[in-house]
């Protein structure tokens, strides 16, 4: 990650502040959520595990969980076996802690001294780490972890200690850090504090909470640092925090499908790059949210927001704003939904008022209004998303336990898991063939086939490393209903990368699905395929070829290139992933192709769409990445298309600063392209969007040009521009764009493609939100 150059002033740091001082698995299981009581009485689902083979479990190094004994020294213990794939497991039961435990790399094996793709697992409500130390402790201290999992865990302070869980990266980067089902309740000071990077410059980025409860804190989770990046908040819980839910100082997030509840301040936002809040809930808080940075636009997108005690629902100043399809409820005409500076630059439409006369306080001459469709009313005052159950794989076949394989990297393991792969088939009911932690060597194709069971491991180090043919596919998915991959990674034998460059002349993929007969959903959760961290954007990756209008597909916290080839009939969503290169092409249409968070870095392409296909992606973060990194083709006979995309960074690295390089290349691409709450960057360089074929209708709206310049090719090309700015205190942008519109329709389309995509995200993650 690179450093940031901006800095807000203190003056600015200090009004931010004090606002808030004064106000006092299977990822998405699709099953009910929890009611408001229950959430009050439990907050977490039961998590009822069927442990790995090679999970260590905490009773065997002397933990005893009954609720009396002391269980800091065998925790610790068991923390001290953690090494690189190494599953920890909690059952049920209340574990006493009483001084910090620390979570670390005890015994390198070589340079890398961060723990790799390491486990923490618990039964979730059911499974509650309790601090019966000093006052003001830790509970746990983590010190440097990349790809690594807690899930299912309650970490109560017991109103004595003073933080839960602390990322001291100990000069340690940290990225790829997953939590699931995890409550952080009772803290005098923080639930999760990603520790101050002025220590060691380093930070913890690409880190997610979903269906997690923070409450009873001073404040729930605080990030404070620049590189603290990409924090993802989906489906939590936010109650009761005597000053903030969400602490953002110079890093960046994305909250969605969140609930706030009697904070003093929901979200506290001094975001370097672009942030959002989408369908989310604020109930009887202070303020819901507090904004405020001059060059990272911010998102606040179908939320309904009620009861608010503050001055305004939410104070907003600097960047642009983009403010839409949300609800503001309170019983007080003279409330005040939105206050904002006067010329900040503000993009909004059907913003519905119940209760309030008006919705700013104060004349707002840069604002924007675009008139939209009313959409259905979806959220209220009791709106909750942590589901009550979660849907967790059943009987294990494991293929070293029960079908030989080896592990080890040499042997041919092939007919091994094939057989544990079939055996899991045939007994069905989400039966899961089960790869421990290893090596696993294969020479033919995997068929993983039919519906109802699951293909895993225990995460980065279940490895199958394909050593068969160049041009076949290492896993072959063939659906008839549902079928899950998660928690391993697929690499192949002789593939290298050296200085970026990738060594590989096959055509065949690490995974390749085929549409079904008949209808599919298939899930990728925790799956790790080649695509990160270098200049091979065709190469091998997730495949998706040929799938039809009644396949689907969702991709969780996955990692590596995707591809979709002639799938656009099918409906395809990534909720989270990072890395690699999102590769679409193809004559087909009708689907949707939706993208939630997402990072890459250091990528030729981070999008390469031909054929004037459609996309749409609300949180697509990109950086140190190469000139075109955004590359849209298409031609006159195909169908017309449409991309809109929301991009909290678009970062180029150049080799000359004073020459411009395109960050956005279009080439005949026939239809609309929209560009939304979009940070160009970095504030040294100049930056270049091209337009060539002259059959694009380009739309830049609510963005920054964090940049030196910006030029638009052609020079005469007529594309619209709203409420956007590349000028404040630490920079000012020569914008180059003579021949821009202000057409407030014009950005319709670009809304409406973020409502749908918010839609289908309720649609296949929560769909009992859509009963109502």
């Amino acid at each position: 990650m690179k450093t940031a150059f901006m800095q807000l002033t203190p003056l600015a740091l200090a009004s931010l502040m004090t606002v808030g001082m004064i106000m006092g698995c299977n990822l998405f299981s699709g099953k009910a959520s929890l009611s408001a009581s229950e959430q009050a009485a439990g907050g977490l689902p039961e998590l009822n595990w069927n442990p790995g083979s090679d999970w260590l479990n905490v009773r065997d190094f002397g933990a005893k969980g009954d609720g009396k004994t002391d269980d800091t020294a065998s925790l610790q213990k068991a923390f001290s076996m953690l090494d690189d794939g190494v599953v920890i497991y909690f059952p049920p039961g209340t574990y006493i802690v009483k001084d910090e435990l620390r979570i670390q790399k005890t015994n390198p094996k070589g340079s890398e001294k961060r723990l790799l793709g390491t486990g923490i697992y618990g039964h979730g409500r059911s499974t509650i780490l309790r601090w019966e130390g000093k006052e003001g402790g830790t509970m746990i201290r983590e010190l440097g972890m990349l790809h690594n999992r807690v899930m299912g865990l309650v970490f109560e302070g017991n109103s004595r200690a003073a933080i839960g869980y602390v990322h001291d990266n100990n000069s340690l980067f940290e990225t790829h850090i997953f939590h699931q089902y995890v409550a952080f309740r009772n803290f005098r000071e923080y639930g999760v504090l990603s520790e101050n990077n002025k220590k060691d410059g380093q930070s913890t980025a690409e880190i997610a909470f979903v269906h997690s409860v923070f409450e009873n804190c001073r404040i729930g989770v605080s990030f404070t640092s620049f590189n603290d990046y990409n924090y993802t908040f989906d489906g939590c819980l936010f109650k009761d925090n005597s000053q903030i839910g969400v602490e953002c100082i110079y890093g960046n997030f994305y909250v969605r499908n969140s609930r706030f509840e009697n904070n003093a301040l929901d979200v506290m936002a001094n975001p370097e790059h672009g942030s959002s809040i989408r369908r989310s809930v604020s109930v009887n808080s202070g303020i819901f949210l507090n904004y405020g940075n001059p060059v990272a636009p911010i998102t606040v997108e179908q939320c309904f927001v009620a009861n608010w005690k503050g001055k305004a629902a939410i104070v907003s100043r600097g960047a642009p704003l983009t403010l839409f399809n949300n609800t503001f409820k309170h019983k007080s005409p003279d409330a005040v939904p939105l206050q904002a500076d006067s010329a900040q630059p503000i993009l909004m439409g059907n913003n519905k008022l119940i209760g309030p006369a008006k919705l700013n306080s104060n004349s707002l001459t840069s604002a924007v209004t675009v008139d939209l469709p009313a959409a259905k009313p979806i959220l209220d005052e009791n709106t909750s998303f942590i589901p009550a159950k979660a849907v967790l794989p059943g009987k294990h076949f494991d293929a070293r336990r029960d079908f030989g394989a080896l592990g080890d990297g040499r042997a041919d393991d092939t007919v091994a898991i094939q057989k544990a792969i079939d055996a899991a088939k045939a007994h069905g009911r989400n039966a899961i063939a089960y790869l421990p932690t290893g090596n696993y060597r294969i020479t033919k194709p995997l068929e993983f086939t039919g519906s109802n069971y699951g293909l895993g491991g225990s995460g980065l180090f279940s490895q199958i490393i394909y050593a068969g043919k160049q041009d076949e596919n290492a896993v072959n998915v063939h659906p008839d209903g549902e079928l899950t991959l998660e928690n391993l990674s697929v690499k192949r034998d002789g593939c290298s990368i050296k200085d970026g460059k990738v060594s590989w002349v096959g055509t065949g993929a690490d995974i390749r699905q085929y549409p079904s007969a008949s209808g599919s959903r298939v899930r990728y959760h925790g799956i790790y395929v080649f695509g990160k961290y270098c200049h091979g954007p065709f190469t091998l990756g997730l495949r998706l070829e040929d799938l039809a209008a009644h396949d689907t597909v969702i991709l969780e916290n996955m990692e590596g290139n995707i591809q979709s080839f002639n799938s656009g009939a099918a409906t395809i969503l990534a909720p989270i992933s990072y890395e690699g290169t999102v590769w679409v092409k193809g004559k087909a249409r009708g689907g949707f192709f939706g993208i939630l968070t997402r990072l890459a870095t250091i990528s030729d392409h981070s999008i390469y769409l031909e054929d004037n296909q459609s996309l749409i992606a609300s949180d697509f973060y990109v950086e140190q990445a190469l000139p075109n990194t955004i590359t849209l083709r298409g031609n006159a006979e195909t169908a017309p298309g449409r991309v809109t995309l929301s991009m909290p960074k678009l970062d180029i690295t150049r080799s000359d600063e004073q020459k411009a390089s395109d960050s956005v290349r279009i080439e005949n691409y026939r239809g609309e392209i929209n560009f939304v709450a979009t940070q160009l960057y970095p504030p040294k360089y100049p930056a270049r969007i091209t337009v060539d074929g002259g059959q694009a209708a380009l739309g830049i709206f609510s963005s920054f040009f964090y940049v030196k310049s910006l030029e638009i090719l052609p020079s005469n090309l007529k594309f619209n521009l709203l409420a956007t700015s590349g000028n404040c205190e630490f920079n000012t942008a020569l914008l180059k764009t003579p021949e821009a519109r202000r057409d407030p329709a014009a950005a319709c389309n670009a809304l409406l493609d973020l409502r749908h995509l918010g839609e289908l995200d309720w649609q296949l993650n929560y769909p009992e939100l859509l009963k109502k």
